[in-house]
């Protein structure tokens, strides 16, 4: 049976029509909004206007619960949370083409949320504010399910728009929700524990991490065990306790060597380079971050980060043409895959290396442009470091007073990550 007052709303809402559109010269919006809360039974005749205005013949359409295209959603949403874009696609053309004829308002809430995060995947989102108030509207009469991935998927969207406060908002929602629901999903816990990591909060984030970890051995999924190893070994480096930092990342090239990928490897060698350099061991420090480099090269991959530790490395052995060059190197490969997080750290270490870091045009650079991208994305440690370079060029300058206010402001949100999560 055809639940007619709540499939009416819902598809009002995917047209993106108000109840003053439907409802003109049928109803009063008041008694729309009634029939849409299920509160009221109109006439046939009332039924059969709302239905022509919105294109459907609510007597004949096809309102059964289809498991087999249930089961496809999730295949769907699987193939897109595996990035998997030929399978994605193939059953996103799959999936659109079956719920045509099958009108049951919980699938076709589901392919909604799950389409958002498809187009969002593949970068083909083009109105993103509209789509979201479409899903926020249907959220509010919706089953737990779709609210449980209207949290979880809008959390992951916000963390790819660098809106660290709003996605991890969502996604204790989606964990709030997730409590009277006969799943428990690791990818929920992974993407918390990323979004703790790039909020600063490593201890919080080591917790989520392991969390996802166990339930990823349980499941045999090595390559998320790697990732998951992964971000507990950097938030271990956050931390400064480059032991077990260490320790993760040898466990990770030695105990999934099967699953390694060159791009991995780099990844591991990269923070491996960074720990030496804290520790003082610059030898190997080179060998790590050489090695990184070489397999980034291999895979034709950005590899500006790698660069500017080498670069910074360079610089702490007095090796200042060296540093020069791969911070060279780093600013124009940053310029190349528009990341402007490393064009401006450059920019900031070749102007040291130079000495030209004290100029006006410089300062003005740091005060207008690159401070405030920093603040923009959540650049913590970026933004501390260009704060405590600006606070030592007044200093150097004799302005003791302007100095002090940004080194104090630099020390608020100072933590150390240079070039280390990647």
């Amino acid at each position: 049976m055809i639940i007619k007052g709540l499939l009416i709303k819902q598809q009002r809402i995917m047209q993106q029509m108000t109840q003053e559109d439907l409802a003109y010269g049928i109803c009063s919006v008041s008694y729309l909004s009634k029939i849409e809360h299920e509160s009221i039974k109109p006439s046939d005749e009332i039924y059969d206007l709302l239905g022509k205005r919105l294109g459907l013949e609510l007597s004949s359409l096809n309102d059964t619960f289809d498991n087999v295209i249930y089961e496809r959603l999730h295949s769907w949403h699987d193939s897109i949370k595996r990035k998997d874009f030929t399978t994605m696609k193939d059953i996103y053309q799959s999936v659109t083409e079956s719920l045509r004829y099958n009108f049951h308002i919980d699938l076709n809430n589901l392919y909604m949320i799950f389409e958002f995060r498809y187009a969002f995947t593949l970068n083909i989102l083009s109105n993103p504010q509209e789509t979201l108030i479409i899903l926020h509207n249907m959220a509010e009469t919706s089953n737990l399910e779709f609210k449980y991935y209207y949290h979880k998927i809008l959390g992951i969207y916000h963390l790819s728009e660098h809106e660290l406060d709003k996605a991890l908002d969502e996604l204790k929602l989606a964990k709030a929700t997730i409590i009277d629901l006969p799943i428990d999903d690791s990818e929920l816990y992974y993407h918390i524990a990323l979004v703790y990591s790039k909020l600063g909060n490593f201890a919080e984030s080591i917790i989520y991490a392991q969390k996802a970890l166990d339930m990823y051995q349980t499941t045999l999924n090595y390559t998320k065990v790697i990732e998951c190893c992964m971000l507990i070994a950097i938030n271990y480096n956050l931390l400064h306790v480059y032991e077990i930092a260490e320790e993760y990342f040898h466990k990770i090239l030695h105990s999934a060597n099967g699953y390694l990928t060159n791009v991995i490897k780099a990844r591991v060698y990269h923070n491996l380079g960074y720990i030496c350099i804290n520790n003082n061991q610059y030898s190997e420090a080179s060998d790590y971050l050489e090695t990184a480099l070489a397999l980034k090269e291999q895979e034709n991959i950005n590899a500006t980060n790698t660069l500017y530790l080498l670069a910074l490395h360079s610089k702490s052995q007095d090796e200042l043409a060296k540093a020069k060059e791969f911070s060279e190197m780093g600013y124009i490969m940053a310029t190349k895959y528009d990341d402007k997080k490393y064009m401006y750290k450059h920019m900031m270490l070749l102007n040291q290396i130079e000495g030209t870091h004290t100029e006006e045009a410089f300062i003005q650079l740091l005060t207008e442009e690159i401070i405030p991208y920093f603040d923009q994305v959540n650049e913590t440690a970026e933004r501390s470091d260009a704060l405590k370079l600006l606070g030592a060029i007044h200093f150097d300058n004799k302005k003791y007073k302007l100095a002090a206010q940004y080194f104090k402001i630099a020390s608020q949100n100072n933590f150390k990550g240079k070039g280390v999560i990647v």
